[in-house]
């Protein structure tokens, strides 16, 4: 039985690479060999040894939490018609504001490349108000689909997402969620079993719970599945290359560096002393440091071990090169200046790159969103999808006016250089005003203040 897409088990892997190494240095470690070989003939508490020793450089999580950071620093604008508007605080199915669901949404879709939402609507309504929520499944979730060609256009006709049942958690059985066009919209849930066969593959085995839901809207069904899944790149049912991959492969690769070198210093710091001579069980050092006495045979010299290569430096320059390579691939935000031999237009470009992916990342989320609160207007109040608006923040780089440029501003201003909107325009682009607040909005606050406190002011019209 198909219950997964082919593409499913690699990429899987991919995800589960990235999800650990942006859970951090505590979660590598304890996939032990899975990410970092054991040298070859080391013992097993050798090895122990080794793993806890090495130091793991998180660029891949501080880069993704810069990234989300950027794109959240100003609250995105939200417009939704009023039927919906609870839906700005209960979005989703576990009571998420839709900020809440826009950040979430942009950190797996920056870092996995991947995240499916889905509208649905309460079976059993408690009042006529009711409203719709937002479903999410992250890239793991998404089992399979199947896409067929209707009115000249690939359609979604097939959907299988994992369900979490916490009820089935310890049982061995999966919950499946999958929903179809037969022709009509159908949502069926049912239990997934998977019993080994002996010869490394496994029998699955799946049985429906309850009957199959067609949802209807004012009484009709619905002829198009509900969902949207979101890529870094368009809003495409088809699996793309985890856009944090690259990055987090070289972090792997620059944690195992970290373990070699880490290792070899612990090998090689402590100087190890070396006696040539007559030396016995009798006459053998016991003890090293100040507070010995050696007592050797005539004509044994003695000496100390130290390491004089130039091995350790190579490892050391190797790391180097591995954390100009994950500034170049992202993590312009933890890496202090340019890389090495990297050109400012070099630089430019490498900063251009990173703007083009978290840029291209807020649009679709942005457009996903946007899709699936205008079919719940649809839904709950025909003829009110063009009153939904989403507008998340673009500005990613923060742009704090200068003291001396406001300065500037005020006495062009009250000089009568430049008017009153030019001066609020230039306050709400230096980030001295909400950027959220309109002009008009400003102005009519400016006026509320002056009524109430007597004020006048030069912009005044007098």
């Amino acid at each position: 039985m198909k219950i997964q897409h082919r593409t499913y088990d690699t990429r899987l892997a991919e995800y589960n690479k990235i999800r650990d190494v942006i859970e951090g240095e505590d979660r590598l470690k304890k996939q032990g060999e899975l990410y970092l070989r054991r040298p070859e003939g080391m013992s097993q508490k050798a090895y122990s040894d080794y793993v806890k020793g090495a130091a793991f450089y998180a660029v891949a999580e501080r880069t993704l939490r810069g990234m989300v950071g950027a794109a959240t620093r100003n609250r995105p604008i939200v417009e939704l018609p009023r039927r919906i508007e609870s839906m700005r605080n209960v979005a989703t199915f576990d009571g998420n504001t839709l900020e809440t669901l826009i950040e979430d949404s942009l950190r797996e879709v920056l870092s996995i490349g991947r995240y499916a939402l889905l509208l649905d609507f309460p079976s059993q309504p408690e009042n006529s108000l009711a409203v719709p929520h937002i479903s999410p499944f992250n890239a793991e979730a998404i089992l399979d689909w199947r896409e067929e060609l209707h009115d000249g256009k690939n359609k979604l006709t097939m959907l299988r997402l994992y369900e979490d049942n916490e009820d089935l958690d310890d049982s061995g059985v999966e919950q499946h969620l999958v929903l179809t066009l037969e022709p009509a919209y159908t949502v069926r849930r049912v239990h997934v079993t998977r019993r080994p066969t002996g010869d490394g593959r496994s029998q699955v085995t799946e049985e429906q719970v309850g009957q199959d839901i067609i949802p209807t809207v004012n009484g009709s069904p619905l002829f198009d599945i509900p969902a949207v899944i979101i890529s870094a790149y368009n809003l495409k049912i088809d699996v793309e290359k985890p856009p944090f991959l690259d990055l987090v492969n070289v972090n792997l690769a620059h944690w195992r560096g970290s373990a070699d070198y880490e290792h070899a210093l612990y090998r090689t710091s402590q100087p190890t002393p070396w006696i040539a001579g007559n030396v016995n069980a009798e006459n053998k050092p016991e003890m090293i440091g100040a507070g010995a006495f050696w007592i050797l045979p005539e004509g044994a010299t003695a000496g100390m071990l130290e390491f004089t290569g130039a091995g350790i430096a190579a490892q050391k320059e190797a790391m180097d090169d591995k954390v100009a390579q994950m500034a170049t691939l992202g993590a312009r935000m933890v890496y202090d200046g340019k890389g090495r031999n990297e050109t400012s237009d070099t630089a430019k470009l490498r900063h251009r790159s990173e703007l083009s992916l978290l840029h291209s990342s807020v649009n679709m989320v942005e457009a996903g969103i946007v899709r699936l609160l205008r079919i719940a207007a649809e839904w709950t109040q025909p003829n009110t999808a063009d009153q939904v608006s989403v507008q998340i923040n673009r500005d990613f780089i923060t742009a704090q006016m200068d003291p001396a440029v406001l300065t500037a501003l005020l006495k062009a201003w009250q000089s009568g250089a430049i008017s009153h909107d030019t001066f609020l325009m230039n306050l709400k682009k230096g980030e001295l005003m909400d950027v959220a607040r309109s002009l008009d909005d400003e102005k009519d606050m400016i006026e509320e203040d002056e009524a109430g406190q007597g004020l006048v002011l030069p912009f005044t019209g007098a």
